[in-house]
């Protein structure tokens, strides 16, 4: 008897949600030089939407924002047809680096990417001025960076913001 009535509670919480309700996405794994929660550079938009579901908002432009505390974002090259993930931007305490045991805004992040990474993890200025590590991968024949950007100098600093994205600006 007890298993029915949480049958019938959980089908009646489900038909309560709205339909077509934004996907939340405030934590996951990434990837370097390849993407986060599934999203992987030059997936389609639909690719995107049967992994994720609708972003929280999304614009005419390629832009998808799919987090509401953190910083989760996809972006299409809207220049190709169908349109194609060629960058993603990530923050927030509970995104990790897949298979290594630390996430983005642990203190110490930034040694524990130079130890994982070594000499392939460069310290590279950005047209901005702003100073990220960048760590550059191929992958189907194009350059793939991941620039993880340091709270401050040093080993012990956190990351506290992460974009993958084709070195070409557009999708591969």
């Amino acid at each position: 008897m007890r298993s029915r009535s949480a049958a019938i509670l959980c089908t009646a919480a489900l038909l309560a949600l709205p339909a077509g309700a934004a996907a939340i996405v405030e934590k996951g794994k990434f990837t370097p030089g390849k993407g986060a929660r599934g999203v992987q550079i030059g997936m389609t938009k639909s690719q995107v939407l049967a992994k994720l579901g609708k972003p929280v908002y999304q614009n005419t432009y390629g832009y998808m924002q799919y987090a509401k505390k953190n910083l989760f974002d996809v972006y299409l090259d809207t220049s190709v047809s169908p349109k194609r993930v060629r960058m993603i931007g990530i923050s927030g305490p509970k995104f990790c680096l897949a298979g290594a045991g630390f996430c983005m805004y642990d203190k110490g992040a930034v040694g524990k990417l130079k130890k994982r990474y070594g000499s392939d993890l460069v310290l590279t200025q950005l047209e901005s001025g702003e100073s990220v590590y960048r760590l550059t991968r191929t992958a189907n024949g194009c350059t793939i960076y991941t620039d993880f950007t340091p709270s401050k100098p040093g080993n012990k600093a956190r990351i506290i913001q992460i974009f993958i994205l084709t070195a070409s600006g557009s999708a591969c």
